[in-house]
């Protein structure tokens, strides 16, 4: 009786205990914002009778857990879902990068051991100089041992000097080593030190069942920004245009063969309206201070590692709160065009602390520092229910939600420049790749082209001889806002040839989008003075000063083309002088500004020559400078 009733009791016990199982599952969609991730994980699981936590292992370090929702769809309740680390799986390394920590240790030990005998060397050149002198001063010594000593002595010191050369030259291959060693690692997985993430789920199945899980997520450490090729062929050609989208993460997880879809949002962009501070009159107040934007052109340098002091292959440098960015090289270094009204730059790497800078001059350099994470910390975090049209979520505060999860199964839609979708949403864009798409973990930026189209232009050239004797061309682009184009930075080309970089700003332009083509010296151009025409004289109490310039225009080229021309005419501020246009061949005076237009069409090898001349009338006793 007393077996019967233990038996029972065991077999209770075998019912009604918590079983936990460990889930690996793979990345099936990625949502790639301008700076951050929505992941998508999915595993379908067989579900034993009674209360499972599932632990979903190998998740990135950097998931925000306040983003994380779990779904399923089966006869199952959710009970709870905590993000927690998994401390066990960040100790697995890739053999590259073991090796490497070795090699890196065994180094940084060597360079110990070259330090430590450099001290003794240097000591012991202390202690022969000191010898060497007392030897040497010392009375009743006879010569021959004098001489003796003094061989002796200079053997040794060339012996030491030797020998600390040698030292010096050993530290300084291991330094060079060491170098190599670390930018070698950061390629290969940057920072290994922050711990893997696992979300488990606490489920009760009231009977043995089959459930698909559904786990969405945002993740730093991963992004992408729009880049464009603009190509021109020759003038009279419509504009090439190809748009990029540079697509990095380094998030630590493995995304392949993944539904990937790009979107211009950012969800780390504030989302309120500023607000107007109240303005205040009194003695002795000022007005409110808002962030007025600084304006510059161009910025570049260097971001170093604050414990290392060596340069960081792979940190991001933007623009917030704009689609503008680039990556360092492999020696720390970067180079971007700003935008107008940018004031601030930051720079981010995995497992560093982001730092911001603002914008002080052409040269800006950045040390980052590790990032000191909590990693005790655990957070209850959100969870709801999918149907077919979509996820829908919850947050779990101190106490558990049950969940009621429905039968049906959703099914799956399916997931060459890269075939994509636009799409235009209310406040964003977004680009969904056709076909499956792989991005490695390893911070790399990795171009993928997300359209190219042909837009109709106008070339105009525009110089300004009295400054620049050169003639630059300029296309005029439209039929260019069907593409959902982002602000950009724009490598430029014209005949094959790279022109430089240039500044996309769908934002400013308004039908016409403008860019420079660089110097044409196809275009001849001459700035002369008319001596025979400049002159000076007085009448009466004033005197009269005329000048006279010729400007000389050719086109050399094979083409006819359109060119603007700009001079001007002094302006006058002061009522007792005054400036009068003579003759302007047909040149439109802007009289406010003194500026003096000539648009012209210029056949192959077509000559023209303009004239421009004004007088000047002042008081002869005062001093004008005219040039």
């Amino acid at each position: 009786m007393k077996i019967s009733f233990l038996l029972c009791l065991a077999l209770l016990a075998c019912t009604t205990a918590r079983s936990t199982e460990k889930v690996k599952t793979e990345v099936s969609k990625v949502t790639l914002f301008l700076d951050g991730a929505q992941v998508t994980r999915t595993r379908q699981i067989e579900l034993p009778a009674g209360e499972t936590t599932l632990r979903f292992t190998d998740l990135s370090p950097y998931l925000d857990a306040k983003s994380l929702q779990v779904t399923a769809e089966g006869r199952l309740t959710i009970l709870g879902v905590e993000r927690t680390y998994d401390y066990a799986d960040s100790l697995v390394r890739t053999r590259r990068q073991q090796q490497l920590e070795q090699e890196l240790k065994a180094n940084e030990r060597e360079a110990r051991r070259n330090e430590a005998e450099r001290e003794n060397v240097q000591s012991e050149l202390k202690l022969l100089e000191v010898n060497c002198s007392a030897s040497t001063r010392a009375a009743n010594i006879p010569i021959a041992t004098v001489r003796e000593l003094t061989d002796y002595y200079a053997a040794q010191l060339r012996k030491l000097r030797a020998r600390q050369l040698e030292l010096e030259e050993q530290q300084k291959t291991l330094a060079e080593e060491k170098q190599r060693i670390s930018k070698e690692l950061a390629q290969a997985g940057g920072k290994p030190k922050d711990p893997m993430s696992t979300v488990e789920v606490k489920i009760d199945a009231k009977t043995r069942c089959q459930a698909t899980f559904t786990l969405v997520y945002y993740v730093n450490n991963a992004g992408w920004h729009p880049s464009y090729d603009i190509r021109s062929a020759g003038l009279n050609i419509p504009l090439s245009l190809s748009y990029k989208a540079n697509i990095r993460q380094n998030t630590r997880e493995k995304w392949t063969d993944v539904e990937l879809t790009l979107s211009s949002a950012n969800p780390l962009v504030g989302n309120i309206v500023p607000e107007l501070q109240t303005y205040w009159l009194d003695y002795g107040l000022s007005a409110p201070r808002y962030d007025l934007r600084l304006k510059d052109n161009t910025v570049s340098g260097m971001v170093y590692d604050a414990e290392t002091h060596e340069p960081i292959a792979g940190a991001m440098v933007t623009i917030p709160g704009t689609t503008i960015g680039t990556a360092t090289d492999v020696d720390g270094r970067y180079s971007l065009t700003l935008p107008n009204g940018a004031s601030e730059l930051k720079f981010s790497f995995v497992g560093m602390q982001a730092e911001v800078r603002r914008i002080t001059g052409p040269t800006i350099n950045a040390v980052l520092r590790p990032n000191m994470q909590q990693l005790d910390e655990t957070v209850v975090v959100a969870y709801g229910t999918r149907s077919k049209r979509g996820i829908t979520g919850s947050a779990a505060q101190n106490r558990a939600m049950a969940l009621e999860a429905g039968t049906d199964f959703a099914e799956e839609e399916a997931s060459e420049t890269i075939a994509v979708d636009r799409t235009q949403n209310r406040t964003d864009y977004e680009f969904a790749i056709r076909r499956p798409y792989t991005i490695p973990s390893d911070g790399k930026p990795v171009a993928v082209e997300i359209g190219r189209y042909e837009l109709p232009a106008n070339y105009l050239y525009g110089s300004t001889p009295k400054i620049d004797k050169d003639a630059f061309l300029t296309a005029e682009a439209t039929g260019w806002r069907q593409y959902n184009l982002l602000e950009g930075e724009a490598n430029v080309y014209f005949e094959g040839t790279f022109i430089g970089k240039s500044i996309l700003s769908p934002d400013l332009a308004n039908d016409t989008l403008r860019f420079s083509l660089g110097r044409d010296r196809g275009i001849a151009i001459k700035r002369e003075k008319e001596h025979d025409y400049t002159a000076r004289r007085a009448a009466g109490s004033n005197r009269t000063q005329t000048v006279g310039w010729l400007l000389t225009v050719r086109n050399t080229r094979n083409e006819a083309v359109t060119l603007e021309l700009r001079d001007q005419l002094p302006v006058s501020r002061n009522n007792e002088i005054t400036v009068t246009a003579e003759e302007l061949s047909g040149g439109r005076l802007d009289p406010a500004k003194g500026l003096v237009t000539w648009e012209m069409q210029l056949a192959p090898g077509a000559q023209r020559n303009l004239r421009l001349r004004y007088k000047v009338k002042y008081p002869k006793e005062r001093r004008l400078d005219i040039e």
